[in-house]
């Protein structure tokens, strides 16, 4: 007898210390939770906790999502389940959001939904305070309203953050999207994914790291295909790297084929690199756009803000000698390849002085393209403007005559690009090397005569 009151009493100290701690972790995910809606919310998304009823093991919560794209604002709610004890799942929370569509879109959604969330997140909270956040969104074939037909092939990723936040890493994959309206409008997406590998430095609030989106396929046609375009393998790479008290960001973008307006574009690639961004004047340019977003101003205030910051920081910048560089844009055509490339870099000494363009810049500029789509370029702009002027001065003109001023004009053109040095040609190819230094510019590896600079003219 006397060891089973023991025993039933030493179960109910048990008990009762797991609802205790239960209920105090479930009071630190209250104010986690409350904090990471607040650090979400931006101008562009307002997020806003409507309540939060906590109990002995779990919560339940809604938050009001306002999407601010500049037009009408768009409101969702999203309502969120919590478990934090005891043990759930072997973690000290669990959290289960699901979106809850507005009354508007609901009811065209719900045939093909049949109850299922259109957006759930589930969120696995460690002991530590590390988070795994599991996306989801059911497939979907219907109409989207009464008039829009759409496939959606759903939503699967995942991204982990560390329990200090300053960590993120995961995938977010989107198979499908395809909207058709009554009209004959036409828009497919294929294969989407996104990838990040990011983390914050202790002292500072921006990002390194590399992340990445991909697009298998995307083409849009209007008019039952009268106007189309249509991308195949895009890729953008981006990469931020903490070197010491300096910075250096990359982006690389290419696109396997574009083809649009008559035209079809292989090979797309645009490469373009910052070095030695001061650390510190970048941490002070995120922590002022960061506190803007936070006064829930809107996207022309955060502009504003993002160019005065940089003023601000640009002396404690040019300290650094940074670079820019355009590693490189190329594109293949009907005509051939063409291929451009530029670096600026600043090798002044005394940034508070303000910069001198004449001797604190150092450029380059390479250009290589195929004459036969030079001509076709200038061939377009001198038509346009031969016809414009034709028709604003009522000139009676033939056909025959217009072709022949637009010829007479393009080999003026021509001739005064290739005629003086500043672009060679060869194979078909028009090249020119340009570098600047010490207010002095050569141009294919000879001085540069400042009137025939002015002789070139441009294609547009």
């Amino acid at each position: 007898m006397g060891k089973a009151v023991v025993a039933a009493g030493a179960i109910g100290v048990a008990a009762l210390a797991l609802v205790g701690g239960s209920y105090a972790i479930g009071g630190n995910i209250e104010t986690g939770f409350r904090d990471s809606m607040t650090a979400m919310s931006s101008p562009a998304v307002q997020i806003r906790v409507l309540d939060y009823k906590r109990g002995i093991f779990g919560a339940e919560a809604h938050t009001l999502w306002t999407l601010n794209d500049g037009d009408e604002p768009i409101d969702f709610r999203v309502t969120h389940h919590i478990d934090h004890g005891p043990f759930p799942a072997g973690r000290a929370a669990q959290v289960r959001s699901d979106v809850v569509l507005p009354a508007d879109l609901k009811e065209g959604f719900d045939a093909a939904l049949q109850g299922r969330s259109p957006l759930e997140v589930l969120t696995l909270v460690g002991w530590e305070g590390e988070m795994q956040h599991r996306i989801s969104s059911p497939d979907y074939r219907g109409k989207a309203g009464e008039a829009m037909d759409l496939v959606w092939g759903g939503i699967n990723g995942e991204i982990r953050i560390s329990a200090d936040r300053q960590q993120a890493k995961g995938r977010i994959d989107l198979p499908l999207l395809d909207v058709r309206d009554p009209d004959g409008n036409v828009l497919v997406v294929e294969n989407l994914a996104l990838t990040l590998d990011s983390a914050r430095p202790q002292q500072y609030r921006f990002w390194t790291g590399p992340s990445a989106l991909s697009v298998g396929r995307a083409s849009f046609s209007a008019r039952g295909g009268e106007v189309s375009f249509n991308l195949d393998g895009l890729k953008m790479e981006s990469q931020a790297a903490l070197d010491g008290e300096v910075v250096n960001m990359s982006v690389d973008f290419g696109v396997k084929q574009m083809v649009g307006g008559g035209e079809t574009v292989d090979d797309l690639s645009f490469v373009l690199a910052l070095e030695r961004i001061d650390a510190g004047a970048l941490d002070a340019i995120t922590r002022s756009v960061e506190q803007t977003a936070g006064e829930a101003a809107d996207i022309e205030a955060q502009q504003a803000e993002l160019m005065g910051a940089v003023m601000q920081q640009l002396p404690v910048m040019l300290k650094r000698s940074p670079a820019i560089e355009l590693k490189r844009v190329g594109a293949s055509l009907n005509e051939g390849r063409a291929e451009m490339g530029a670096r600026i870099d600043y090798v002044g000494t005394e940034g508070e002085a303000g910069m001198n363009p004449f001797s604190d810049l150092v450029a380059s500029l390479r250009v290589s393209i195929p004459k036969a789509l030079l001509v076709r370029l200038i061939e377009v702009s001198e038509r346009q403007s031969i016809v414009g002027y034709v028709t604003e001065m009522e000139i009676d003109a033939s056909d025959a005559e217009i072709d022949q001023a637009v010829s007479a004009a393009v080999n003026e053109r021509i001739a005064g690009i290739t005629g003086n040095g500043v672009v060679l040609e060869t194979d078909g190819l028009l090249t020119t090397d340009m570098r600047y230094k010490d207010g002095a510019l050569m141009v294919n590896g000879a001085p540069l005569d400042p009137e025939a600079l002015g002789a070139l003219g441009l294609p547009f």
